[in-house]
């Protein structure tokens, strides 16, 4: 049974998330590629078999269209009115709408599981408006499985090489970024976080492990699991193509990127680009 009812799409977002594009060409792609991403695959391990399941913030639906293939009773809800106005034009059966993760038109306790991937970091301030939803629309014992990018190791050691020779050659470090992006890090700017300098003035908090558990159980859910995710990405954010490739969201690691990620293993939490937690809700 879908609880979730498209109105009708407009664009723009709400002035307090971020809205995302996505390219509906690579749709059939994106599916095919969920088999290999770690967060779906925590997906499958711990969802509840039965009951209905939210994608807080779907994009276009692939990762919906996906475990609905696997058999769960998943629907999604998406802020790009426009990206859902168009998957829905060309899979007229996908369960996904148009609605806001932070304020869901559901009763209380409607839904056994949720995913949310890459969602609540892209609110500047914070995730607690997101959790509480999350957090109110699953049942007591619901399962959510939550997926944040990473404050790791190397991202520590490149904003900190960044501060240190910032006075000397600031538009020329580190050389594989692009040049003239504000460094954003907790504490500057009225930020809570720590924010990617790639993407302008705000656009996600990266968090250290310690302050996204704390959010985590702060928001009412006890922490089932809590681990790094997707290493591939997370070179492939630092080192670009040259080390990984991406098609689609699948990461084609070199060999050399291959041995650079299982040494790199030995350190948690040194290059991983997402943290995922599952948390069950308490009563």
């Amino acid at each position: 049974m879908t609880s979730l009812h498209p109105p009708p799409p407009t664009p723009g977002a709400p002035a307090h998330t971020v809205l995302f594009d996505w390219n509906l060409d690579q749709f059939d792609e994106l599916v095919r590629n969920c088999a290999e991403d770690d967060t779906v695959n925590l997906a499958l391990r711990f969802l509840p078999a039965t009951g209905l399941v939210l994608e807080a913030g779907c994009g276009p639906g692939h990762v919906v269209a996906y475990l609905r293939e696997k058999g769960f009773d998943i629907e999604g809800v998406e802020l790009n009115a426009l990206v859902v106005e168009e998957a829905l034009r060309r899979h007229p059966g996908l369960r996904i709408a148009v609605g806001d993760v932070a304020t869901l038109p559901v009763p209380d306790g409607t839904y056994a599981g949720l995913l949310s991937f890459g969602v609540i970091e892209h609110f500047p301030a914070g995730p607690e408006a997101p959790l509480a939803e999350h957090r109110r629309v699953l049942r007591p014992g619901g399962v959510a499985i939550i997926s944040v990018p990473s404050y790791n190791r190397l991202r520590r050691l490149e904003h900190g090489l960044r501060a240190l020779l910032r006075p000397l050659r600031p538009r020329n470090f580190p050389p594989w970024r692009p040049r003239g992006r504000p460094l954003n890090i907790r504490g500057r700017d009225g930020f809570r976080f720590h924010v990617d300098p790639r993407q302008g003035p705000f656009f996600e908090y990266w968090l250290r492990p310690a302050e996204f558990e704390q959010a985590i159980r702060a928001a009412g859910f006890e922490i089932v699991a809590s681990l790094p995710t997707h290493h591939l990405v997370g070179l492939w954010s630092l080192f670009g193509d040259r080390l990984v490739r991406n098609e689609a969201r699948r990461f084609r690691p070199t060999a050399a990127a291959r041995w650079l990620d299982r040494l790199l293993r030995s350190w948690p939490y040194c290059h991983n680009h997402m943290h995922t937690i599952v948390a069950r809700r308490l009563a």
